[in-house]
């Protein structure tokens, strides 16, 4: 980063001399506080790296609201590893810094904190208080649901897709469950995904997005009969021309890539019957 790269002879400081010098240039970066924080740490100077974490947070402009919350995240972070005993250590200050940031905002980045450090009651705690708080954020039932799939418990993920689906708002259901659906075809259970978006399509059959995402996520599986079946359902739909030649021109581009001259033929033909239906029906 430019502001250590200035100094030193462009090198990063590499003594508590530098980095002073590096703070007092740049007194509102987190990426230099930070950074002096962690060159601390690794000289097992703890208790200096807490002073210097708590010389930032009073040191940076209170308007720089994003260099603050980066400068509680990682001392958070720090208190994590190194706190006595890490876990109360860690809470206490997680309830300190709640005082002064975007509450949702951090729970979930504490929440990623202490996933990655396998701290599970910890991340039991802090689920329950951020579901609880922002019951109505589609982001925060997307991130339970997430925590539970990725920790192998897919029948708690459920749970909390069900919790979600009651506390959120009905307008908000369809992007909750577009982006669970998403996130089982990237984990790998595409059966689970498919049963997700089958589900909502069968509420909401004319949402175009909600067709065009499942698609993606199908051609990017490259199960071409699966594919074709997908294109063949969408190109029945009674949808305005204008959208249904959005699909025309997805399925035909899928087989030109994918299949022969027959199934492109098949594609032309399917358009041109399209069109006649729409003639006759003038």
């Amino acid at each position: 980063r430019a502001e250590l790269a200035r100094l030193e002879g462009g090198a990063a400081p590499a003594s508590r001399e530098g980095f002073e010098q590096a703070v007092m240039a740049s007194p509102d970066s987190s990426y230099v506080w930070i950074k002096y924080v962690a060159h601390l740490l690794s000289l097992g100077e703890v208790d200096g790296a807490r002073s210097v974490a708590e010389r930032a947070l009073s040191t940076i402009g209170q308007r720089e609201e994003g260099e603050r919350f980066n400068v509680w995240v990682a001392y958070l972070n720090m208190e994590n590893l190194y706190g006595e005993p890490p876990e109360e250590a860690a809470m206490e200050l997680l309830t300190r810094a709640l005082q002064y940031n975007n509450q949702k905002r951090l729970y979930l980045a504490a929440l990623g904190i202490f996933q990655r450090t396998e701290r599970a009651a910890l991340c039991e705690q802090v689920l329950k208080a951020v579901c609880r708080k922002f019951s109505e954020s589609a982001k925060v039932w997307l991130r339970a649901y997430s925590y539970h799939i990725e920790c192998g418990k897919p029948d708690a993920a459920k749970r909390a897709l069900d919790r979600g689906l009651v506390a959120l708002p009905k307008r908000k259901h369809i992007k909750l469950l577009r982006q669970v659906g998403i996130m089982e075809f990237k984990n790998g259970d595409a059966e689970r995904g498919r049963s997700i978006f089958e589900n909502v399509l069968r509420n909401y059959p004319k949402r175009l997005d909600l067709w065009s995402v499942y698609l993606d996520q199908e051609i990017k599986l490259a199960d071409l009969p699966r594919c074709r079946s997908l294109f063949e359902r969408v190109t029945y739909l009674t949808l305005p021309p204008k959208k249904m030649k959005f699909f025309f021109k997805r399925y035909l581009d899928f087989e030109k890539a994918h299949g022969t001259a027959a199934t492109v033929a098949h594609v032309k033909q399917r358009a041109v019957e399209f069109v006649a239906s729409i003639r006759d029906g003038e």
